[in-house]
């Protein structure tokens, strides 16, 4: 499924075990996707020593002992609150008390807000150990473990306090997703969605026929799209490793009005689901600017609704606009949204805010 126009290419090496390993030569990280592959972590990196571990409440207990030998185990709180300086200075103090040197290696064995917070600790423990992500949930397999992003929040905001740091290694394991809630799933299956509508039309067409299977967690299913988003991230963190080219913008698709619905909902709104009202409110642009052919938004609201992910914004926009208005991409009062086109990669364009009520109060109304 690579895109003949792509500028970058990624190696797919299916090995004898079923697994699958996906390098990029311009990017560090080496991602390895599969069933069963926990218990193979130091066979699959080559690990000479053993890990320590930072996991959570939920998956310290569920997966770690399938990682085998370890130098230490910090479980972090479940949820958002987690991702905090006082986590980060627990996970800095057990790291001293277990002796962890710059041979390191700390795996993060978790979600999202696992990822983030060890990916911290990580890149600035002795000035910076190795780093294996284990990622436990769907989202984190095909978004946020792959490209080196790591942060922790503070009062002030989200994602303050970061640092580039990308991983040696992502293991990928698709039997860890049977685990996961339902609501907790789909918010990553509407980021695979993102990659079909943002950068690969055959995948678009792949999710379209595979629905089905991809809601009941087929393993083979799950290990295809997992892969195929993680070729896609992979290839576009290559061309813009450290967010600094606008290349990576295009991963922000659906994330403009997504974020304003999440803030402004008091995050009753999950991310996934926020991004798929936000790609929908994107989509809406897109058909009257003419990028964006009337078939193909409507295949976009099918799909959505064959996944039962909620895609309908359902907040005034005048609750939305002060949380839009904190986007980052805003230029002289107007935000950049990266907009989707027919049979093309998406683009960063310039759009009024005048367009953007309108077509979030169309969404509101549920119009096509």
């Amino acid at each position: 499924m690579a895109d003949a126009r792509g500028q970058v290419t990624t190696t797919i090496a299916p090995e004898a075990d079923g697994r699958v390993i996906l390098r990029q030569e311009a990017f560090p990280t080496s991602v390895a996707v599969g069933e069963g592959l926990l218990p193979r972590l130091a066979l699959i990196t080559g690990l000479d020593s053993p890990p320590f571990i930072v996991a959570d409440e939920i998956t310290g207990p569920l997966f770690a002992d399938f990682l085998g030998r370890r130098r230490g185990l910090f479980n972090l709180p479940r949820g958002e609150g987690a991702k905090s300086l006082d986590s980060l200075s627990a996970i800095y103090t057990s790291l001293a008390a277990a002796g962890v040197d710059r041979s390191g290696p700390v795996v993060a064995l978790g979600g999202g807000v696992v990822g983030d917070t060890a990916g911290l600790a990580a890149a600035t423990w002795m000035r910076g150990v190795p780093l294996i992500q284990c990622p436990t949930t769907l989202l984190a397999q095909v978004d946020s473990a792959i490209g080196g992003k790591t942060a922790v929040n503070l009062p002030e905001g989200k994602n303050l306090v970061g640092a580039f740091h990308p991983a040696q290694w992502v293991l990928s394991d698709v039997e860890c997703l049977r685990s996961q809630s339902d609501e907790d799933y789909r918010q990553g299956l509407a980021e695979a969605v993102k990659y079909g509508l943002g950068e690969e039309w055959s995948f678009f067409g792949w999710l379209e026929e595979n629905a089905r299977s991809a809601l009941r967690r087929s393993l083979p299913t799950l290990g295809t799209l997992v892969a195929e988003c993680s070729r896609m991230k992979l290839a576009v963190c290559a061309e813009d490793e450290r967010e600094t080219g606008g290349v990576r913008a295009r991963l922000n698709l659906g994330h403009t009005v997504g974020h304003a619905l999440e803030a402004a909902s008091g995050y009753r709104w999950r991310h996934g689901d926020a991004v798929a009202a936000g790609m929908m409110v994107a989509s809406r642009l897109s058909l009257r600017r003419g990028l964006l052919r009337e078939e193909d938004f409507s295949r976009l609201d099918l799909l959505l609704t064959a996944l039962r992910i909620p895609h309908r914004v359902d907040m005034a926009w005048e609750e939305i606009a002060p949380f839009v208005a904190r986007d980052k991409k805003f230029r002289s009062g107007a935000p950049l949204m990266v907009l989707p086109r027919s049979d093309e990669r998406c683009a960063l364009l310039s759009v009024s805010l005048d367009e953007l009520r309108e077509a979030c109060e169309e969404s509101a109304r549920g119009k096509l």
